[in-house]
C-alpha cells in the first residue's frame, strides 16, 4: 500500500512537471529551442503512466513479474 501510495505521488509528479515544462516551451520556445525536446516531454509522459499503472497494480495486489 505505502508503495503504491508513493508511485502514485510520483506519476502525479511526473505529469505535473510535463505540463510545467510544455506550457513553458510552448510560451518561450523558438528556432533555437533543441528538436529533441518534444522527444523528452513524449517520454515523461510515457513515465508518468507507467508511474500510475504501477500504483494501480499495487493497489488492487495485481503485481505479477
Amino acid at each position: 500500500m505505502i508503495i503504491g501510495v508513493a508511485f502514485l505521488i510520483l506519476g502525479v509528479w511526473q505529469l505535473w512537471m510535463t505540463k510545467r515544462s510544455f506550457t513553458s516551451l510552448k510560451k518561450s520556445g523558438n528556432q533555437n529551442t533543441s528538436s529533441f525536446v518534444m522527444v523528452s516531454l513524449w517520454s515523461s509522459l510515457v513515465m508518468a503512466i507507467i508511474f500510475f499503472a504501477l500504483a494501480f497494480n499495487f493497489f488492487t495486489g495485481n503485481i505479477g513479474f
